[in-house]
């Protein structure tokens, strides 16, 4: 008789000595066999695994693998097809009780889960009528555990550890996605339970909160807990003590902390992707805004987005926290434009003003000519639904629709195609990211990646002339990312303005404009572009001291032998460098343009002038100033930003000194 036989299906726990006494969790020959209209699709086909107590285990797939369904049978969340989940309860020093996931009804599954797993969901879903701190407690109230004072002096720890202690009373509205995920993750913690499970828990988070999330979890696991943790990014692979790859719902390798070669990375489902994605704009596959879908405000030279003064104020128990400080932007169509900055500096709260979801505190938005805020909420509903694509951060599908009828709900609701093409309409969407197949399916039976493309294709139902997206790509593998940005920049070069929110600052590389947000502020433009690498903050600080000033043309700036008091940056127009040496006739040493900078010689060797500065003839000329102490200690703070101005630098002494020398014979 099998293991599985012998514990009892009436999910009461048998005793007995685990296969090895560091056994957790095993997976028993499970399969997870979904019934579509299609016929029956195995997303976990005969998966067998042990799992052992305080491992780091990272699973491992591109989208549509079947990590997050493995997850979910792991956790009890969904039911098994065929094969058992046993779970090995006890310190593994004696005989361990044995819980079969199969016996257990729905009840019995909520109160083991509650004791034994913390589930950090991809969606990190919170309460949102309730403090980020009642949230973390949440799991000890189901269990009725909760001690007031002993919960919340807990809850705050875990909050303090993933950085959020300053933040405990905010409603999770008031907080970025990334704070949300964090959040999440402490309350998954709050039991303190001895398995802790995460779907892409760091999907949607910047680089450096996403490394302080992979400490707290290797900090779990030296404290003996076991922390499983699926993930499509291959990079994270040497973090795990072991990591598995799935494909096609089967576990094909298992490693120890080696990375992947090429040869090793099966090809996975964004093959498909990206082969319709080559098809776009070919056929019936063709993205470009229908005549019907709105009107023609870009004839008219109009912004497709007008953002004035634009200021948002979160008022709570705490008291006023400002999301938004004084925004001005203009974005014209058929622009491709990234908003991009760390969390919680007012990237998604700017979103929901542009959108109509949330009210500003003061200022104006006009989108396609219109103020967004003079319309009622049910003109506004109407007006998004036929004029803005939303792309959510977490894809918002309803669960009892199939993805064809998913896409086609905003036809339905704004009226847009006529009732008998909106089938056919919505199945090119779906083809157009690689889901044409998938058509007929539940959003359950599909990864979260592939939900996400749905998310896409409903977001292109009613031809809108502008698309919004919240970390549209974070929930993918980097080559779905990548034919998705693909799709949007075409999108662009056909008429659409894509809105592209994202904490990646590689995404920047495919956009038109890059806006920078940092503590609910725009950074200048110019400053960041001629200073990359100051970190944000120092962007802003930047930002506040510049100066602005403009040139006529000839007009000099500076004078050869003047002090240098200031940093200067070359906005609009160009900047002639030249060089005037008593008996030798005057030089011009170069041309400098929009985005360069000069006066960084004499501010780093505290000299005068090595030459003179003064604006080109063709125009005016504007420019932004950095005071000398402000200059300083930018560099100061930013080691990667000092080099590179030092280099240019010593560049300019050299083609300074050679023409003297020149000169001088």
């Amino acid at each position: 008789m099998s293991r599985v036989q012998q514990v009892l299906r009436g999910g009461d726990t048998v005793e007995g000595q685990s296969p090895s006494s560091d056994v957790i969790i095993e997976v028993q020959d499970v399969s997870k066999i979904y019934a579509t209209g299609a016929g029956d699709f195995a997303a976990i086909d005969g998966v067998s695994l042990i799992v052992r107590r305080g491992e780091f285990l990272g699973i491992i797939g591109k989208s549509g693998a079947g990590k997050t369904t493995l997850l979910n049978l792991i956790s009890g969340v969904s039911g098994i097809s065929a094969g058992d989940v046993l779970f090995h309860s006890g310190n593994g020093s004696k005989p361990a009780k044995v819980t079969s996931l199969q016996g257990l009804n729905e009840n019995k599954l909520a109160v083991w889960r509650g004791n034994n797993l913390g589930i950090i969901y991809q969606s990190f879903e919170l309460m949102p009528q309730i403090n980020l701190l009642k949230n973390v407690m949440l799991p000890q109230d189901f269990l009725g555990t909760y001690k007031r004072r002993i919960s919340e002096e807990w809850a705050l720890q875990l909050l303090d550890q993933v950085e959020l202690a300053e933040h405990a009373y905010k409603l999770p509205a008031h907080t970025s996605g990334g704070q949300k995920q964090r959040i999440a993750i402490a309350r998954a913690l709050v039991n303190d339970p001895p398995v802790i499970i995460a779907d892409e828990p760091t999907g949607n988070l910047d680089t450096v909160t996403a490394d302080t999330i992979f400490q707290i979890f290797e900090s779990l696991v030296e404290q003996g807990k076991t922390v499983i943790v699926v993930t499509h990014d291959n990079s994270l692979v040497s973090r795990f003590s072991r990591h598995i790859y799935i494909v096609d719902g089967k576990i094909v390798s298992s490693y120890g902390t080696s990375t992947f070669t090429e040869e090793e990375m099966p090809n996975g489902s964004a093959q498909a992707i990206e082969a319709v994605a080559a098809d776009n704009g070919k056929g019936k596959h063709s993205t470009a805004p229908a005549a019907s879908s709105g009107e023609d405000q870009s004839s008219a030279g109009q912004a497709a987005i007008s953002l004035r003064n634009l200021t948002k104020t979160y008022v709570n128990a705490a008291g006023e926290f400002p999301a938004l400080k004084g925004i001005d932007l203009e974005i014209g169509y058929g622009q491709f434009v990234s908003l991009v900055g760390k969390s919680g500096c007012g990237k998604s709260t700017l979103l929901n003003m542009i959108t109509g979801i949330d009210h500003p505190t003061a200022g104006e938005v006009i989108v396609g000519g219109k103020d967004v805020y003079e319309m009622s909420e049910s003109e506004r509903a109407l007006w998004r639904g036929r004029n803005v694509g939303i792309v959510f951060q977490f894809f918002q599908l309803l669960p009892t629709l199939t993805l064809l009828e998913n896409t086609m709900l905003p036809m339905d609701y704004c009226n847009v195609h006529k009732a008998g093409e909106r089938a056919e309409r919505a199945m090119e969407l779906l083809a157009l990211v690689g889901l044409e197949e998938q058509a007929h399916q539940l959003p359950s039976s599909m990864s979260s990646g592939q939900q996400q493309r749905a998310a896409i294709a409903r977001a292109l139902a009613t031809d809108p002339p502008i698309i919004v997206a919240d970390e549209p790509t974070g929930n993918l593998d980097s080559r779905s990312a990548e034919t998705i940005l693909r799709l949007f920049k075409q999108m662009a070069q056909q008429g659409r303005t894509i809105l592209l929110v994202t904490h990646d600052p590689s995404f920047t590389k495919v956009t038109d404009q890059t806006v920078i947000l940092s503590d609910g502020e725009m950074i200048d433009d110019l400053i960041s572009r001629s200073l990359p690498l100051l970190s944000h903050p120092l962007m802003l600080q930047a930002t506040h001291s510049a100066e602005k000033r403009t040139y006529q043309p000839s007009e000099p700036i500076i004078r050869q032998g003047e002090r240098v008091d200031h940093f200067f940056l070359i906005g609009n127009g160009t900047v002639d460098i030249w060089l005037n040496n008593p008996g030798c006739p005057e030089v011009r040493l170069a041309q400098l343009s929009e985005g360069q900078f000069f006066g960084e010689v004499e501010l780093l060797h505290s000299a005068g002038s090595i030459a003179s500065a003064r604006a080109s003839s063709e125009g005016p000329l504007e420019l932004s100033l950095l005071p000398k102490s402000v200059f300083q200690d930018l560099i100061k703070r930013s080691p990667s930003t000092e080099r590179m101005v030092s280099e240019i630098a010593q560049d300019r002494l050299r083609e300074n000194r050679s023409q003297n020398g020149s000169c001088e014979e």
